[in-house]
């Protein structure tokens, strides 16, 4: 049996949903590791290497960013994959 473009459609709409779903979780982890990277700064700032302190914070928010860019991009998708949706209909 083959699967109609409409199926087809909205078997792509699903897996959209899923990594959306998906970096939302990366970014919500991301962030909570920036918030605890940036409460370990503000308490032993005194006792760290502080080049390497901000070379880490610095990674993680251009993990931040690199999430936030691919959301972007599903989301951007997914809208225009909705708009053929809705023509096939």
């Amino acid at each position: 049996m083959t699967s109609t473009y409409g199926e087809d459609l909205a078997s792509q709409y699903a897996q959209l949903v899923k990594q959306e779903d998906d970096y939302i979780d990366q970014l919500v982890t991301c962030n909570k590791l920036i918030l605890d990277a940036m409460d370990i700064i503000a308490k032993r700032a005194g006792v760290l290497h502080m080049d390497t302190v901000k070379q880490a914070a610095y990674h993680l928010h251009a993990m931040e960013q690199d999430l936030n860019r691919k959301l972007f991009e599903v989301r951007l998708e997914k809208s225009i994959l909705a708009h053929h949706m809705s023509q096939s209909t």
